[in-house]
């Protein structure tokens, strides 16, 4: 099909070579979507609505197969899962909110301005889609074209490949146009709420001479750390005060919980490894032997490094491999060896030495015809024809092709593996000369292709490598299961785990403030069902051994110390974060008299106290105050209003006393314009009002994340 082939045309063959920089992307386990539970329905409630698991899970497996067709992947790894499900929950807490909000007003979004909008193909979005012309820029004809053709078309008429790519195209496209309808509305609602700011010439003027006046200042500080910790007393009264000081900071808007954990990993026993390393030697001998199917003995060694047939420059080898090259000739083999880098057991075959190129510039059309004989001499048509100087691209728009000029560097395929058609595509590229066009026969189709320029030729190995990763035997999981279980049958309440936990070998990890959207413990791999576990057990509470890790090499026992609930921390809850600044309001009260009702000259004679010139200090920005190795906020307000020659009392910083006298007379960098100073003003609200508007009405929906108990 035409339409298929223009949009596939974008970039060299995408059913050879789609996006070749993704080839070095490590893709990890297919992640399953958790069916709901039995008797849950919900995951969460945004604003008083409830949403079911249903209506969640259908968002992210939308969103997923989106993702997956715009990287071109067939899976993401745990991580990217994980993200993944934060954006879909992100994205619907968002639109619920905002739409809620419009509706409330009356704001809408019409087709027609979506259509417009589309004409235009201003969005960025719409850059990154395969609607794109061959300069990046998006084409609304090459979309029109699209639909046009989806519409009408016969899966009868075509493969099912193709048919399959369309409705993937469709579905990809009526996500952009869905996300396109949201974007419009957010700024549409960002622009009305923009349109009630407004600035006052006193407001222009107070925000000129904050941000503008300035003076040099003489700084008398004694740092609080001249007075040691443990010569303060901190009573209950102390803590108080700091806690009423601080409290609209000590709100928080989930249930969150301090937790203590075990997490350990299994490591392999002398024993595994030198049965591992007698396996390897085993696998040099299969190497030798062979003279083919290299791949499947580095599946059935279970080899990190797949078999390539494109072979790799040095720098895209693994360093152990290298730092061995010298040492083995065309043919032969090396190994077993034991890798300290990346802790492996290794062996390789050097099957060739090879010319190629770090990057290679070229085009390529691919000949579609009614049968074989017809592509062959088309093809060699159009490859005589650019021999003798005719235009690449010109010939390529007469066939509804782009051949667009591009390069390919070795860093962007070399570290993937790349076999079949792939393969001889690339090692074709490698092979040909600067300004040489050649007609390329694949299993899937045929290609012309010119290069022309080349960088840095390269030496190139051809090799098949066996690197596997130590292991550990069934006896050692076993074992490393069982003295764990034991430990934790002797000490089941998780003060008996803080006392003991150390002595059995055993780390005892701390997590406070442990949030349920954090998908797994610490970062541990698989580790999800425990994070349920710990959102459901009570304070004190020691749960089971799970086991963990991409492997299933790591084993977990949490232990829930505290439940904090939603809302204003307790003072209690509080106290250890309120510590440091109950202690620096102590250690100001003790020191400040030995600064008060004093001379400059009389200041410099007061042990521990530090004078010093701070120039163009302002009421906008932090002073920093070398003595106390601490950024002082409150020196510029403290003296603006000042007299020349007129000093502060002394004055509480972040992390000394101070005394500041105005030495300069106010000075301005730049002169007064009011309506400069109000369009900045404006400016600035707008970006405030960007950034904390979804925000805050977020924190007013009193959002309920409960989707750890499904998914």
């Amino acid at each position: 099909m035409a339409t298929l082939q223009k949009i596939r045309s974008r970039g060299p063959l995408l059913l050879i070579v789609i996006g070749l920089a993704m080839l070095a992307f490590i893709l990890g386990d297919a992640w399953k979507i958790i069916r709901p539970n039995q008797g849950i329905q919900y995951v969460g409630t945004i604003d008083g609505t409830k949403i079911t698991a249903m209506e969640y899970q259908a968002e992210l497996e939308k969103y997923t197969d989106v993702m997956k067709f715009a990287n071109n992947v067939q899976d993401f790894t745990e991580e990217q899962n994980n993200a993944i499900k934060e954006e879909v929950w992100a994205v619907m807490v968002r639109n619920h909110l905002l739409n809620k909000e419009a509706q409330a007003i009356g704001l809408t979004v019409t087709d027609t301005e979506v259509r417009e909008l589309i004409e235009r193909g201003t969005d960025p979005i719409l850059a990154n889609t395969p609607f794109a012309d061959e300069t990046g820029k998006f084409d609304a004809d090459n979309l029109k074209t699209f639909l046009a053709t989806y519409t009408t078309l016969d899966p009868n008429s075509v493969s099912y490949e193709e048919y399959s790519y369309y409705q993937t195209l469709y579905n990809y496209w009526l996500f952009i146009e869905s996300n396109i309808k949201s974007s419009l509305l957010y700024s549409k609602y960002q622009a009305l709420v923009n349109a009630s700011i407004v600035s006052n010439p006193i407001a222009a003027k107070d925000s000129y001479e904050n941000r503008i006046k300035r003076a040099d200042v003489l700084l008398a500080s004694l740092p609080y750390s001249t007075l040691a910790d443990a010569d303060v007393e901190i009573t209950s009264a102390d803590v108080k005060k700091a806690y009423d000081e601080k409290k609209a900071m000590l709100y928080t808007y989930s249930e969150n919980r301090d937790i203590y954990y075990i997490d350990y990993e299994i490591l392999p026993s002398q024993a595994d490894r030198e049965a591992q390393m007698a396996e390897t030697n085993e696998i040099v001998n299969q190497l030798e032997e062979a003279d083919e199917d290299y791949a499947a003995i580095l599946r059935r060694a279970g080899s990190v490094m797949s078999f390539s047939e494109v072979a790799r420059s040095a720098n895209n080898l693994p360093d152990d491999v290298v730092e061995r090259l010298d040492s083995v000739k065309v043919g032969g083999t090396f190994g077993p060896y034991y890798s300290f880098y990346d802790d492996t057991y290794n062996a390789f075959k050097l099957l060739s030495i090879e010319n190629g190129y770090d990057s290679i510039q070229f085009s390529l059309m691919q000949i579609i015809a009614d049968d074989e004989a017809m592509i062959a001499s088309r093809a060699d048509s159009i490859a005589n024809a650019l021999k003798k100087g005719a235009d690449f691209e010109e010939i390529a728009s007469k066939y509804n092709q782009s051949a667009p000029i591009q390069w390919i560097a070795a860093d962007s395929y070399e570290p993937a593996t790349i076999t079949g058609d792939n393969a001889l595509y690339i090692n074709k590229l490698n092979s040909m000369k600067k300004n040489e066009v050649a007609v390329l026969n694949l299993s899937s189709a045929t290609l012309v292709i010119k290069v022309y320029d080349v960088k840095t030729p390269l030496k190139k190995y051809n090799l098949a490598i066996v690197k596997r990763p130590a292991e550990f035997s069934e006896e050692t999981s076993n074992k490393a299961y069982n003295d764990l279980s034991l430990f934790v049958a002797q000490n089941q309440t998780l003060d008996e785990l803080k006392k003991n936990a150390e002595d059995s070998n055993y780390h005892l990890l701390y997590y406070p403030g442990f949030e349920n959207y954090s998908q797994n413990i610490s970062g541990v791999a698989k580790s999800h069902e425990a994070l349920r576990w710990a959102f459901s057990a009570q304070e004190g509470e020691v749960s089971r051994i799970y086991e963990v890790g991409n492997a299933n090499d790591r084993l977990l026992v949490v232990a829930v110390e505290k439940i904090h609930p939603r809302g204003y921390r307790s003072i209690e809850d509080a106290a250890a974060s309120l510590k440091p600044s109950a202690l620096a309001q102590k250690k100001y009260d003790t020191l400040k008299d030995k600064l008060a009702n004093k001379s400059f000259d009389e200041l410099k004679g007061v042990e521990g106290v530090q004078i010093d010139t701070i120039q163009f200090v302002n009421f906008t920005n932090a002073a920093y105050v070398a003595s106390a190795s601490s950024n002082e906020p409150t020196i510029g307000p403290s003296v603006m209003n000042l007299a020349t020659n007129q000093a502060t009392l002394p004055m509480k910083g972040e992390g000394c006393v101070f005394v500041a006298k105005k030495i300069t007379p106010d000075s301005y960098a730049t002169e007064f314009d009011e309506n400069t100073e109000k369009l900045r003003l404006r400016t600035i609200a707008s970006r405030d009002i960007a950034s904390s508007m979804l925000e805050e009405l977020y924190f007013q929906a009193k959002i309920v994340d409960e989707r750890y108990k499904i998914f």
